[in-house]
């Protein structure tokens, strides 16, 4: 439904601004008016600089209050270039886009390590540092005089102008432009790189455990921002002919993050409605003189108080409400070996090799040793289970296998190389899938989105090649979807496939985290405690699920406290206490160690049982 309704509310203020300057030809009167005009081409290219903020914020997650100083440097860009440089327009118009998307990508590559208020405070200090500048480097930006004389845009000998008069190509070069935006957020969402923006920004962990890389994503995405920015900023210095500081300080950043939240962060049309309502009511308001800004607030605070993720979300929200009621699902049997499933078991190694071997591994927190010189070799194609009472280090050994944490000392080794130092993009990308002790879904994204997040490392397309939709892109997002519905099948989720994670039941959750695990067709599958809070008939078909894969060529390593489902699927068990080994060897024999039954429960024979000889 949200998709539905962004693309009528795009396709209702796209018609409206087409016909706008022709208004008066209609009722006959003289409207609109050269200014009329000139405040509807601001605000279309205010939504143009919404709309790349948009993608920071609704998507990526990141909160920048310095959007208006890139906005400032594509302005301050294109008028040197014209003035000083002699540029024509469209190449001062490029430089305007590529040199606010270069310093965006700068900006964010130390800023993205941080979250919260942190982020917005460097980004604050970015903005202030740069209005300074450009107040007090008089020689170079005209100070408060500004750039003046900016010649007026010529494309191919022909001046652009936007009046009666002049014409109105310069009108519709930036709806051109607006309509640019527009159709490369979309693409941009509704891509590998658009769901990878939001899985960060949702779940750091698993989209790392993905192959997602976190820092570089972020650092994408505050380039396309700057880049819109800059565009914008280009667009308004060709339209005013005169630019200075004043137009692009803290306050026009507050506004611009304003018209975002105010529309619906997050949202296709959002940044439009947003800056749509808020730059006719900074018009409107204006006559009340001192009173402005109480009634600029008292406005805002009404609409976000009345619908809290912003016109289109909450209106988005409300129709999926509605559906999701009249909607009966269906829970399909699990695992469910549909056709074509032969691909999540495709990467494989021979029976009987080593895939993951330790060495003297070894984690320490401060003065606490988690892990203490653990020995490990798990065989191909097997069941490697790890057990032992809370906090013994299962979870720690799993998370320096997979490269959350790092180890202290000794050698972890996967399919024959070294990888103690590598992160989990890398490893994700080297065939180690995981799921968490608690899931960690992007509950905020549809079931079958999550799954293709999971086939993120998968995509050859670039980002050209994925903005303009060229045909590897097409040819590899449909295998994607197909793929994503096979797996959401193979678990029996294909009737949720349109639902929010977070809205499934717990178990519901847990075969999603384990589809799309499989979605990164592993060639090792780390799975941490997936029986917890599971039915008995669920932990059944989870049995059913891990053995049939292990069968079909892939290794698991298995953490988990369900005694009989150990023994059940495994072919092999460690145990560990205290984060060392005090047993290793198949389920039978670790069934009847007395030092397993000592560390589960204290003494080393149980009631009625003796000790073997």
């Amino acid at each position: 439904m949200r998709p539905r309704l962004s693309v009528l509310l795009l396709v209702l203020l796209v018609v409206t601004l087409a016909a706008f300057p022709w208004v008066g030809d209609v009722i006959g009167e003289r409207f609109p008016t050269s200014y009329e005009l000139r405040l509807v081409m601001r605000g279309m290219i205010l939504a143009i600089v919404a709309i790349g903020l948009n993608i920071l914020v609704g998507y990526a997650g990141l909160v920048s209050l310095g959007q208006a100083a890139l906005y400032g440097l594509g302005a301050h860009v294109a008028a040197l270039l014209a003035l000083r440089a002699g540029f024509p327009f469209a190449a001062a118009l490029l430089f305007s886009v590529l040199i606010p998307a270069a310093v965006g990508a700068m900006l964010a590559f130390p800023t993205v390590r941080v979250r919260g208020v942190y982020l917005a405070v460097i980004t604050i200090a970015f903005g202030l540092v740069f209005v300074n500048v450009l107040r007090e480097w008089v020689s170079f930006t005209g100070g408060a005089s500004g750039l003046v004389g900016i010649p007026r845009p010529t494309i191919l000998g022909e001046r652009l102008g936007a009046t009666r008069a002049t014409g109105f190509n310069y009108y519709y070069l930036i709806l051109v432009f607006l309509l640019a935006a527009i159709g490369v957020q979309a693409a941009l969402v509704k891509s590998r790189y658009g769901r990878a923006m939001r899985a960060a920004a949702q779940s750091e962990n698993a989209a790392r455990a993905l192959g997602i890389n976190v820092v570089g994503i972020r650092t994408l995405a505050f380039a396309v921002s700057a880049g819109f920015a800059g565009l914008g900023g280009a667009l308004f210095a060709n339209l005013a002919l005169f630019v200075n500081y004043e137009t692009f300080t803290f306050t026009a950043s507050i506004e611009l993050l304003l018209m975002v939240i105010l529309g619906g962060s997050g949202t296709l049309a959002g940044p439009l409605v947003g800056t749509s309502i808020l730059f006719s009511a900074t018009q409107f308001l204006q006559g009340l003189g001192e009173w402005q800004t109480f009634g600029y607030g008292l406005l805002l605070a009404l609409v976000l108080f009345a619908l809290p993720r912003g016109i289109v979300g909450s209106l988005a929200r409300l129709a999926q409400g509605r559906a999701s009621g009249e909607a009966t699902r269906e829970t399909g049997p699990w695992p469910n070996w549909v056709e074509g499933m032969e691909r999540v078991t495709a990467r494989h190694e021979e029976s009987g090799q080593s895939t993951l071997i330790t060495r003297g591994l070894t984690l320490r927190f401060g003065g606490l040793t988690a892990v203490n010189a653990v020995d490990i070799d798990v065989r191909s194609r097997t069941v490697h289970a790890l057990i032992g009472p809370n906090g013994a280090g299962k979870s720690s050994l799993l998370n320096v296998v997979s490269g959350f944490y790092r180890a202290t000392s000794g050698e972890v080794s996967v399919f024959g190389e070294r990888v103690g130092s590598l992160p989990p993009h890398v490893l994700a990308c080297r065939g180690i899938a995981r799921t968490f002790q608690n899931t960690e879904l992007f509950g905020q994204m549809t079931v079958l989105e999550n799954v293709l997040v999971g086939q993120h490392v998968h995509f050859r397309s670039g980002f050209l090649e994925t903005v303009l939709r060229l045909p590897r892109f097409r040819r590899e997002e449909r295998a994607a979807l197909e793929e994503a519905r096979r797996l959401l099948a193979f678990v029996g989720l294909s009737a949720f496939a349109d639902e929010e994670a977070r809205n499934l039941p717990f178990g519901h959750q847990r075969r999603l985290e384990i589809a799309r695990a499989l979605a990164l067709r592993p060639k090792l599958l780390l799975l941490d405690e997936p029986a917890a809070g599971l039915t008995h008939g669920e932990i059944e078909d989870l049995v059913a699920l891990i053995r049939g894969l292990a069968d079909r060529g892939m290794t698991i390593v298995l953490v988990e406290h369900h005694v009989e489902m150990i023994m059940a699927v495994s072919d092999r068990v460690t145990v560990l206490d205290y984060g060392e080994v005090i047993a290793d060897g198949p389920p039978a024999a670790i069934q009847n160690d007395p030092r397993v039954i000592e560390a589960y429960f204290g003494h080393a024979t149980l009631p009625g049982q003796t000790v073997p000889a």
